[in-house]
Formats: C-alpha cells, sequence, structure tokens
C-alpha cells in the first residue's frame, strides 16, 4: 500500500513532528518549488531531502526530521542579524 519512502528521507528519519519542532520552522524548509515552469505544480520541498521534481521530495511543514534546525528563526525572534 502506497509507495516506498525515499532513502533520503529514511536518513532523516523525517517522521510526524510536534507543534514546537516542524519543518515548517525550519531553516531548510523551501516553501513553494516549481516543477513544470510558470504554470507548473507548485509543492513544499527541503534543501537536505532534495529540490528535484516529483512527489517524492515534496514534504509536509507538520512533519520533521534529524537535519532541523531553526537557529536563522530563533536569531530573527530575538532581533539579530
Amino acid at each position: 500500500m502506497g509507495a516506498p519512502q525515499m532513502q533520503s528521507k529514511k536518513e532523516l528519519n523525517y517522521r510526524r513532528g510536534q507543534t514546537w519542532r516542524n519543518c515548517g520552522g525550519c531553516d531548510h524548509f523551501v516553501d513553494s518549488v516549481n516543477t513544470m515552469g510558470l504554470l507548473g505544480r507548485h509543492y513544499p520541498a527541503c534543501h537536505k531531502i532534495g529540490l528535484k521534481p516529483g512527489r517524492a521530495y515534496c514534504v509536509h511543514e507538520n512533519n520533521q526530521c534529524d537535519a532541523f534546525d531553526n537557529t536563522a528563526g530563533l536569531k530573527k525572534l530575538k532581533g539579530e542579524k
């Protein structure tokens, strides 16, 4: 049932996240990647997993992996550059 998980997602232990730690707040999260030009399909992706076109590279912003990093987000909240 369903497709097998990508090797990079397995290595990073990609799973459901908590409310305080998820892909939506990660520095590696990309909100929209265009797969087929100007009128193509947009989906969220991750720099660590890959930005290639395809459903396998799509990430959900409520999930997380072991490469989670939010240092830029924390600096922004503190008012640092």
